[in-house]
């Protein structure tokens, strides 16, 4: 009998997502494949569901927590239909960030990783998904259609932020595991980084998505989680290096998404008046 998981990580991008793959994957109770991001409700959907469960015939007979982390779910409305067939009884988790933030985040880090090469505000204007990938209401609204509410748990990652380990034990609760006390959950693993030479993050870009089109995600996995093989392609970013946002374009983009995110108050129950100021 093929190993089914039991839950999904659905998103959204630049929201800890990576941090909370790294706290699963040292759960004793948990296991999660060491690719983040297979992307098949989404992408790679063609593939079949025998190539998919095949991620996970490694967990342990012992493992109460089966799942993976796709972080853009989130955004496809057939994942959602796709994921509500073939896996109905799972359990999701989402994270959000103040819309703002994981706005200029997501253009940060392709910014210089060489993928978009021009201004904040122009990218805005060029590329639709950096203000789209943060309307989480629309996104959420999607996956309250075809799973039942308690079957969703949204994060945020302003607790991340503030309190790794209370933030991890919130996830752990949802699906029913332990706080584990010797797991490092202080450890960030999504720093921003720079291309070491022209074109180098979009060449590693290119070969991550050559890697899943051939189905090696496990090698993938591997790859991306080793140190050494991403300092060939980036290095840190030093602080007075990183893009800046302006306060006008900051006040701009919060009137833009308050109606999203006095939406997701509703959803939710959460207090979110700091991304509305």
């Amino acid at each position: 009998m093929k190993i089914q998981p039991n839950f999904l990580y659905i998103g959204a991008d630049r929201c800890g997502s990576k941090s909370l793959h790294n706290m699963f994957r040292q759960h004793p109770d948990c296991y999660v494949p060491p690719i983040a991001d297979p992307y098949f409700f989404d992408k790679n959907y063609d593939r079949g569901l025998d190539w998919y469960y095949k991620l996970f015939e490694d967990a342990p007979s012992s493992a109460k927590a089966i799942g993976e982390f796709s972080h853009d779910y989130i955004h496809s409305v057939k994942a959602a239909q796709r994921i509500a067939s073939d896996l109905p009884n799972a359990k999701l988790l989402a994270t959000l960030r103040h819309p703002v933030d994981r706005t200029f985040s997501s253009y940060a880090a392709a910014n210089a990783a060489g993928v978009i090469r021009v201004p904040f505000e122009q990218a805005l204007e060029e590329v639709p998904m950096l203000i789209e990938y943060s309307k989480y209401a629309d996104k959420l609204e999607n996956y309250f259609r075809h799973f039942e509410k308690e079957q969703i748990k949204v994060l945020f990652f302003d607790d991340l932020e503030e309190d790794p380990k209370s933030f991890a034990q919130g996830a752990f609760d949802f699906l029913g595991l332990p706080l584990v006390e010797d797991i490092d959950y202080g450890r960030r693993m999504s720093s921003l980084s720079r291309s070491r030479f022209p074109g180098s993050g979009t060449a590693s870009k290119k070969a991550a998505n050559l890697l899943r089109k051939f189905g090696r995600v496990e090698l993938l996995g591997k790859l991306k989680s080793n140190d050494m093989v991403r300092s060939l392609f980036y290095r840190p970013l030093a602080l007075d290096n990183k893009p800046q946002m302006s306060p006008r374009l900051r006040v701009k983009l919060r009137k833009i998404f308050e109606p999203q995110v006095i939406r997701v108050e509703q959803m939710t129950g959460r207090d979110l008046s700091t991304w509305r100021i």
